[in-house]
């Protein structure tokens, strides 16, 4: 029996929507990371799911630092939660004009989210090729609800459209929504935090290898939660993801089949499950509310 976390990381700094207008390197050290099961009201809707481990090593787990801009479909978005306090999530770029990220990254924003393409450090910097957005226009899937854990996906859609170039490019859907790809190869990448002594970001994009598992495994490990619109990747081998890779990609052959919604607080270092979002589940829902081009 694993305790499931929504893997966002919770910070207490902002980045501005225009690359170089930077919080300060001390601002983001002190980020503090989210753990869901230590909210009271996860608590409450949760009360036979044991609380989280201490010795959580919370990041993308025994995987690499990606070859820099080799992911151009990877977005980071920032989220304000409070009048001071912002999470950080990850996010997939489908258009030049949406992204994909996770609904629990957005449902609790209490303002314009800061979605920034083409980096590859956190925070990035100046670097020449990372476009930044701030967007009000978020569509939470409508049957998203924290205490099921289900339909963890929401679009964030821009006005102006995102400059496309070798560094920022799409990522390309399923075109069959009854593959379920049981058994195929994985990769999931994002910038959750390097170490649990840091309170911070990975300064790099990070990635590792997988691959998918049966539901009935997945559902085994959390207790009735997986349901047929979720798709879980093996921990095996101390692989996963965790805090701060929320929302983020799981890719087959460049093709974009989930978006990573939770995993157990014990998972990231004794092979537990990483379940996500199955985007065959949403085409509909994907073509009905992404941005026009």
């Amino acid at each position: 029996m694993a305790s499931v976390v929504l893997l966002c990381t919770s910070i207490a700094a902002l980045v501005s929507a225009v690359a170089g207008e930077l919080l300060t390197a001390e601002q983001f050290a002190n980020a503090v990371p989210g753990h869901l099961e230590l909210d009271p009201e996860f608590r409450k809707l949760h009360p036979n799911i044991p609380g989280p481990h201490e010795d959580v090593d919370p990041f993308i787990v025994g995987g690499i630092e990606s070859t820099p801009h080799s992911r151009p479909y990877q977005v980071a978005v920032y989220s304000p939660i409070t009048a001071t306090g912002f999470s950080f999530c990850g996010g997939s770029l489908i258009n030049a004009r949406t992204v994909i990220t996770a609904a629990h990254c957005v449902d609790r924003r209490v303002g314009n989210l800061q979605v920034f393409m083409g980096a590859h450090n956190m925070p990035p910097g100046t670097a020449p090729n990372v476009i930044g957005r701030t967007s009000g226009d978020v569509v939470i899937h409508e049957g998203w609800n924290r205490a099921i854990l289900l339909h963890d996906i929401a679009i964030v859609r821009f006005e102006t459209p995102v400059p496309l170039s070798a560094n920022i490019t799409p990522i390309l859907l399923p075109r069959d929504a009854t593959h379920d790809y049981l058994g195929n190869t994985t990769l999931v990448s994002g910038w959750g935090r390097p170490s649990d002594s840091i309170n911070a970001i990975s300064p790099v994009l990070r990635e590792v290898t997988s691959w998918v598992i049966s539901n009935y495994a997945c559902r085994m490990a959390y207790l009735g939660t997986v349901q047929d619109s979720h798709i879980c990747i093996s921990g095996a081998h101390g692989r996963g993801t965790c805090q701060g890779d929320s929302g983020g990609p799981l890719v087959i052959n460049g093709v974009l089949i989930g978006v990573v919604s939770f995993g157990s607080a014990f998972g990231c270092e004794v092979g537990w499950p990483s379940a996500m979002a199955r985007v065959t589940s949403y085409l509909d829902w994907i073509s009905q509310n992404q941005a026009t081009v």
